[in-house]
């Protein structure tokens, strides 16, 4: 299992070699699915159904199944961490667009909700990583029923690998 360290930002470019062909294919499909499904909601049930589809992220399913193969609950864990982060600023972004669009024009509108998601988004991030702000038990794993984020530890819920 790998290290997952809790930096605010950080980036392993050596990883990016490590992702097999088939990786990709896997999230180009769950995302491509998914986008279909909304897409032909959004025809059928109406737009407002459809747009609310799309703000499902696509490819965190598979990209959260793939990590917890590879590298263990603990860095999967670390990433729905910073997914729920992510769908805060979402939530951020579509009460600026909601406010702005009949008021500014386009370009400005979405370049303010660019700005209001990035805020948001950091801003939670850097809460918790202050011990201001912490995630819901659900999300670290801490629920009974939740397998333990150390797969080598005592205990451990699940099938074994």
């Amino acid at each position: 299992m790998s290290d997952v360290s809790d930096s605010l930002f950080g980036i392993d470019v050596a990883k990016l070699s490590k992702v097999s062909p088939r990786e990709l294919a896997i999230r180009f499909a769950f995302g491509a699915g998914i986008s279909v499904v909304s897409g032909s909601s959004g025809i059928v049930l109406g737009s407002i159904v459809g747009g609310m589809l799309l703000a499902f992220p696509a490819i965190a399913p598979a990209t959260l199944t793939l990590i917890e193969k590879k590298d263990g609950n603990t860095a999967a864990v670390h990433d729905v961490g910073g997914a729920v982060f992510g769908g805060i600023g979402l939530v951020a972004f579509a009460l600026v667009g909601a406010y702005l669009f009949r008021r500014l024009p386009d370009p400005v509108v979405l370049l303010s909700c660019l700005a209001a998601w990035s805020a948001v988004s950091v801003g939670v991030y850097v809460l918790r990583g202050e011990k201001l702000l912490s995630l819901p038990a659900v999300v670290q794993g801490r629920l009974p029923g939740c397998r333990r984020a150390d797969p080598d530890a005592p205990g451990r819920q699940g099938p074994p690998r």
